[in-house]
């Protein structure tokens, strides 16, 4: 509970006035401290960019690079895989092959997607050009499914492996039906 002392006025007729408590403390003043730190912000924004424009890459590091499906598709060089759950659709007909199923148990149908594949590769090899695999997968598939059609594709002889995944729920407007 606070109490207020009341200082008396002996002179005539004043007011009661009440006692000040200690010393007030002074407001601080922070604006000068926050134009340091804008232009601190500023200045090391500035450097981290100019940084981030000097850099190249290492001697003999060769970056990943991003291609386009039409330029797939003019070039020749790459062969179309999409996997879906329920089926497997090969070259940019979207010829199905089978399921996902029938590709895991079934050795009949995995030897003809690879020997598909194999014939693919050396049609594109025999051009002087390096055969490019483009594998399109629904974004459910699980990842095992994927590794499995990546160690599949190696035994194709299919330098360049590329990836793309589906977002859409409508498999039509994707498979051009």
């Amino acid at each position: 509970m606070n109490s207020l002392s009341v200082k008396v006025n002996r002179s005539g007729g004043g007011k009661f006035q009440s006692r000040k408590r200690g010393n007030k403390t002074k407001d601080l003043n922070i604006t000068s401290l926050i134009d340091i730190l804008t232009i601190l912000l500023v200045f090391m924004i500035k450097n981290i960019s100019m940084d981030a424009a000097q850099k190249n890459a290492p001697e003999g590091m060769i970056l990943p690079t991003t291609v386009t499906i039409n330029k797939l598709i003019e070039s020749g060089k790459a062969v179309y895989l999409k996997i879906y759950p329920d089926k497997i659709l090969y070259g940019a007909e979207s010829i199905e092959v089978g399921s996902l199923q029938d590709f895991l148990n079934k050795p009949e149908i995995r030897n003809s997607l690879l020997r598909l594949l194999q014939m693919e590769a050396r049609s594109i090899t025999s051009t002087s050009s390096k055969p490019c695999l483009l594998i399109q997968a629904d974004k459910e598939l699980p990842c095992r499914y994927i590794t499995e059609f990546i160690k599949f594709s190696a035994q194709a002889s299919f330098a360049n492996i590329y990836f793309s995944a589906i977002h859409t729920d409508n498999k039509d407007e994707i498979l051009g039906l």
